[in-house]
């Protein structure tokens, strides 16, 4: 480098250029880990469902109050706390209002916010409103409780929650997918019941095993009522490790001789499931099925019919062949990597989970009844000063009234505080003079039994363990619910060869001498008058069905066979053995008898 260009840059940091993008390339790949992709396991948010949330709560935006515009919501987030695209902010919005994508919507939506058929079909956030919904509560409601840390927003002029106060551990409800650098998310949502009940195991027993866990938290619980055919065996292990599968079926009725289909697995569009029918059906690798009509509606959200051929079709044999081979039947990847109370993404297995949240949630309780505890030791001292000056009225109202400073002189004559001395100058003299000793004294009173019952719970882990598992018995039995994916043990599914998918019809196999085969349906067929091509003729014809195997023999007396269903209609000339065969050497089909 010249003196001229070191004097340029002069005052400038110099890096090497390997340094600088290892620096570069590692800020960003945290950024994307521990704000962007991730969840965190205390309240089960990424960074831009939490803003969303609480902008929503900022705007007054709870579930008894009008819904507004999704724009002002967005424009709110991207403004005060988010400053990210506003198409991928909505998108998220969408997602937590969508409860075919959310197992416990955290938003209210009125307009198109999309369909199972087409998750992205929303209409743009100004034609839609949108407000939080009830369970939306068990994040907020301790908010301003001291519960949270705060930090400066990104330009420095607001504060945002660091996290939200959960009641409930919302990252196993809701469940989260996640890409970020070098690793990914994947967890299922759950039955709220199930994970309070394991919760509360856990509290009465902290030496509890997985599979004791498991006994409450039986599987996921996904939004549709596609069947969980995963083996316990196989949860178990997923549990265990945080690492594994889940595989769901669709469930099916029979109504007359029709199949309706009336439960998908979560995130399988119909659509979608209806095209791969139909797929097969044209490319006749699906004989068994004569139709297929999407019958859904708003009422029926989910309703495909299926319309077999005939009433001696195997229903069991036929939507075995479909789970095998359409979305009837798919696998969930389950990976349950999470940034963990020590700020550093981790794998977790369900009881590790469960204890850490459990450490979050009883240092929440704690937060939020020390917070408590101080707000009342202040107004119990406020009262204490406000019961000196009604009891002295006419003292405290001469020192107002003569003295130029009577903030120093009524802390001196009444031993006041500060604060004390402040709150009562605020007061009116007029309020001051109606105030009642009794209401004072009983003011007192109830704050006094409440500070009692707050040190109580602070100083002992067993009531505030009591008070952990009462306020999640009390959310469990306000916003529990039902499972909604059935568990039931079922076997693979297996997909049917064409051969056992094809009818059972009577077929004549007509071969002529210069080796074109076909075949027509029937057996009352006359091969002689059939068309040959010039100067080509009969050379032996079988009766057979149509999904049995037919052989030829060539000069040689080597065999080739081919299922009867797969040779082509007797309406053309057919197609020549050599197309479908190859003979060795010199042999041909042309001596064949």
């Amino acid at each position: 480098m010249t003196d001229s260009v070191r004097a340029a840059f002069h005052g400038y940091e110099q890096l090497p250029l390997r340094e600088y993008a290892e620096r570069a390339y590692l800020d960003y790949s945290m950024y994307v880990v521990l704000d962007r992709a991730l969840p965190f396991l205390g309240d089960g948010l990424k960074p831009v469902q939490r803003r969303i949330i609480f902008s929503m709560s900022e705007l007054g935006l709870n579930s008894g109050s009008k819904p507004k515009k999704s724009a002002r919501t967005i424009g709110d987030v991207i403004g005060k706390y988010h400053p990210h695209g506003d198409s991928a902010c909505y998108e998220a919005m969408v997602l937590m209002a969508q409860p075919f994508s959310y197992r416990y919507p955290l938003v209210e939506g009125q307009g198109n916010f999309g369909s199972s058929d087409d998750p992205k079909s929303f209409a743009a956030m100004r034609y839609t409103e949108s407000k939080l919904t009830p369970i939306a509560e068990v994040l907020l409601g301790e908010l301003a409780h001291g519960t949270v840390d705060w930090n400066p927003n990104f330009d420095g002029t607001l504060e945002e929650p660091t996290w939200m106060p959960a009641r409930l551990p919302h990252l196993l409800l809701n469940g989260t997918t996640g890409i970020a650098v070098g690793m990914a998310t994947d967890v299922p949502p759950h039955n709220l019941g199930e994970v309070v009940s394991a919760c509360i195991r856990l509290l009465d027993d902290p030496d509890a095993t997985t599979a004791d866990l498991c006994e409450h938290v039986r599987g996921p619980d996904y939004p549709t009522s596609a069947e969980i055919i995963t083996a316990r065996s196989d949860l178990l292990q997923m549990y265990e490790t945080g690492l594994g599968s889940v595989r769901a079926r669709a469930v099916y009725e029979r109504e007359g001789n029709s199949i309706v289909i009336t439960g998908l697995p979560h995130q399988v569009s119909p659509g979608k499931v209806i095209e791969q029918i139909a797929t097969q059906m044209r490319a006749k690798k699906l004989p068994w099925l004569e139709d297929i009509r999407d019958e859904s509606d708003h009422a029926n959200p989910t309703r495909i019919v299926l319309f077999p051929r005939s009433n001696r079709v195997d229903v069991e044999q036929l939507m075995g062949h479909l789970f095998a081979t359409t979305d009837l039947e798919k696998s969930f990847r389950v990976n349950m990597n999470v940034i963990g109370l020590d700020g550093r993404p981790q794998v977790k297995g369900l009881r590790a989970f469960l204890t850490e949240w459990l450490t979050f949630r009883t240092d929440t309780v704690t937060r939020r009844l020390k917070h408590r505890l101080e707000k009342v030791e202040q107004r119990l001292h406020l009262l204490e000063g406000l019961l000196v000056a009604f009891l002295n009225l006419d003292e405290v109202i001469r020192i107002i009234r003569s003295e130029d400073e009577p903030r120093p002189v009524l802390m001196e004559r009444f031993n006041l505080s500060e604060a004390q001395t402040d709150y009562i100058l605020e007061t009116r003299l007029r309020q001051l003079a109606r105030l009642e000793e009794m209401k004072i004294r009983g003011e007192q009173d109830a704050l006094a039994k409440e500070r009692d019952q707050l040190v109580a719970l602070l100083g002992s882990k067993a009531k505030l363990k009591k008070l952990v598992k009462d306020e999640l018995l009390a959310d469990a039995q306000k916003f529990g619910d039902a499972r909604r994916s059935p568990l039931v043990a079922r076997g693979a599914a297996q997909a049917l060869s064409e051969t056992d998918l094809a009818p059972s019809e009577p077929m004549t196999v007509v071969l002529s001498e210069k080796g074109w085969v076909r075949a027509a349906k029937g057996h009352d067929v006359d091969a002689a008058a059939m068309n040959y091509r010039e100067g080509d003729s009969l050379l032996a014809f079988t009766r057979t069905r149509s999904n049995h195997q037919v052989a030829f023999l060539d000069s040689a007396g080597r065999s080739y066979s081919t299922v009867v269903h797969g040779l082509p209609s007797a309406r053309g000339n057919g197609d020549p053995l050599t197309a479908r065969f190859s003979p060795a050497g010199k042999s041909s089909f042309q001596a064949l008898a």
